[in-house]
C-alpha cells in the first residue's frame, strides 16, 4: 500500500486514522505492520501510539495547523487601529503624501 502524507490529510480524517492505529496496537499488531494495513507513515503511526501512551486519547486528536492569527506582525492591533483611523479622518495632502490613497467602489459601474 503506497503511503499517504498525514500533512495532507483534513483534521477529522487525521484524528480517525489515529484511532485505527490505537485500536490495532491495542490488539498487538506491530508498528510495522499498522504502517502496512494503515497506509500511514512510520512516523505517523509511532507518534499516533506516543501520544496516546502520554497523554491518553484525548490527545490524539490533531492540534490547528497554520499560522497563529497574529503571527508576524510589524504592528500590534492598537497601532494597527490607529493608523486606520488617521487614514480615515485625514486627507493625504494633511498627511504630507505625495500621492492619494484610493477608495475601491465595487458598486459602481
Amino acid at each position: 500500500m503506497e503511503k499517504e502524507d498525514a500533512r495532507k490529510q483534513s483534521r477529522e480524517v487525521l484524528h480517525e486514522r489515529r484511532k485505527q492505529v490505537i485500536r490495532l496496537h491495542r490488539k498487538g499488531m506491530p508498528v510495522m505492520q499498522i504502517v502496512e494495513y494503515s497506509g500511514l507513515s512510520w512516523y505517523a503511526v509511532n507518534t499516533a501510539i506516543t501520544l496516546y501512551a502520554t497523554s491518553g486519547a484525548a490527545a490524539l486528536k490533531p492540534a490547528v495547523r497554520g499560522k497563529k492569527s497574529g503571527c508576524r506582525r510589524s504592528l500590534s492591533e492598537p497601532q494597527e487601529r490607529t493608523i486606520q483611523q488617521i487614514i480615515c479622518d485625514k486627507s493625504p495632502e494633511q498627511l504630507k503624501m505625495e500621492f492619494a490613497l484610493r477608495h475601491l467602489n465595487f458598486y459602481t459601474a
